[in-house]
């Protein structure tokens, strides 16, 4: 089906740059346009962010972030009190180097997105994923992980449908993540997914620890990390053993420690204790008593932990 503009409308059109269709479009999300046509609709008028922001129903925040997407493309140009007016045509500025380690600027991402179909497709899947327009320090970081960092397209959008569904799509810790995973050697879908289901893993088995220990659900520390996948993720210890492993260091001790219950459990281990009964000191049934661990030393290794 064809279309063409109704005589009507024409009436009451008003003038739009083509440069916005010609060289922008691609590149703009949903919220860019909508705010850009609030602004040419009263070219005369100086309108805010806030005011745009009550006529589109849109937070304050992503409709200052549309209009900078248009003053960084020198279709408009912002003054102080947090304004907008339209501008007059500029001369195209100067190319400016940056150095690797700076991430673009927002008319760098769109240069980018006119020159690679694959950026174009990067940032639009990503917009999908959050659901929104993407923020300026979002394209740049998602432009600057797949051109500078090596990150492949195909990895940067499963770590952002990750992030998004674990309730963490914040640009700083896809980021983090994404540098995490390059310096592991993560280039391919296979040891994306490995990366995912150790941090899955890794939840369980802390879950498991926690609840054993009695201590609030939390981040672990990177030993408490590292203590839950090797005794529950590799050693299989059950909670009852576990339980029991802590009560013993709570007694002997008078606090909780890791060093202390990783002794115990790594006796265990080493013995073939799969539950309480298997616990001995001379190869016989039942328990053994906490007389079987010097707690000199252990006091004395605490000691030296809570100096440091």
């Amino acid at each position: 089906m064809k279309y063409h503009i109704s005589s009507n409308a024409l009436w009451s059109a008003f003038p739009v740059p083509s440069s916005v269709v010609d060289n922008h479009i691609k590149m703009a999300g949903a919220l860019q346009l909508r705010a850009l046509l609030c602004v040419f609709r009263n070219p005369a008028e100086e309108i805010s962010a806030e005011k745009i922001a009550s006529t589109l129903s849109a937070n304050t925040a992503d409709v200052e972030d549309a209009l900078t997407f248009w003053a960084e493309c020198g279709v408009l140009s912002s003054e102080k009190g947090e304004t907008v007016v339209v501008e007059k045509p500029v001369a195209e500025p100067k190319k400016t180097v940056r150095a690797a380690t700076v991430k673009p600027t927002r008319e760098e991402v769109a240069k980018r997105g006119m020159e690679s179909p694959e950026i174009t497709f990067l940032l639009r899947e990503a917009e999908g994923k959050f659901g929104r327009a993407l923020r300026q320090t979002e394209a740049s970081t998602l432009v600057w992980l797949c051109d500078d960092e090596g990150m492949s397209i195909a990895v940067l959008l499963m770590l952002v449908e990750f992030a998004v569904s674990d309730g963490k799509a914040n640009i700083g810790y896809i980021e983090k993540t994404a540098l995490s995973w390059l310096d592991s050697g993560v280039c391919d879908i296979a040891g994306a997914e490995q990366k995912i289901n150790d941090i899955y893993k890794s939840r369980s088995c802390w879950g498991i620890v926690s609840k054993a220990f009695g201590i609030d659900r939390r981040m672990p520390s990177k030993k408490e990390e590292e203590f839950s996948l090797r005794f529950v993720g590799e050693c299989k210890m059950s909670t009852e053993l576990l339980r029991e492993a802590y009560n013993r260091c709570i007694d002997a001790t008078g606090k909780f420690s890791i060093p202390y219950i990783t002794k115990i459990l790594d006796k265990w281990y080493k013995n073939g204790v799969k539950k309480i009964e298997d616990i001995t000191e001379d190869g016989k049934k039942g328990k053994d008593s906490i007389a079987a661990y010097d707690t000199t030393v252990f006091d004395s290794m605490l000691s030296a932990i809570d100096r440091d």
